[in-house]
């Protein structure tokens, strides 16, 4: 979004969402081109889906219950695994604690 002059109005939190999304679409585009597939498969859901949780454009969030999948899938390094989790971390607080964290997601 942008105001009358043509500046950045969107909130923090979006910033952060924003953060992650790149992190992701980095390693999305250094994997071999049927890994948008793969994942959009492994998700349930339409490669047009994928688009949208890859592009900092879009708000729409990757729900937590995601991200182990991700993470097998796309098979981060451990440094992008990490600044991923602390990025997702920063733009939803609390939201990979609990029972579920330990599921496939290490930092």
């Amino acid at each position: 979004m942008t105001d009358e002059a043509g500046e950045e109005t969107r909130a923090p939190g979006d910033r952060n969402v924003a953060d992650y999304k790149v992190i992701l679409r980095r390693v999305l585009d250094n994997r071999p081109s049927g890994t948008r597939l793969k994942l959009a498969a492994a998700l349930g859901k339409n490669r047009s889906f994928v688009t949208q949780i890859t592009n900092p454009a879009y708000l729409v969030p990757i729900p937590a219950k995601h991200v182990a999948i991700i993470f097998d899938v796309c098979h981060l390094s451990g440094a992008e695994r990490t600044a991923f989790l602390e990025a997702y971390g920063r733009a939803h607080p609390g939201r990979l604690v609990g029972p579920r964290r330990g599921v496939g997601i290490e930092v």
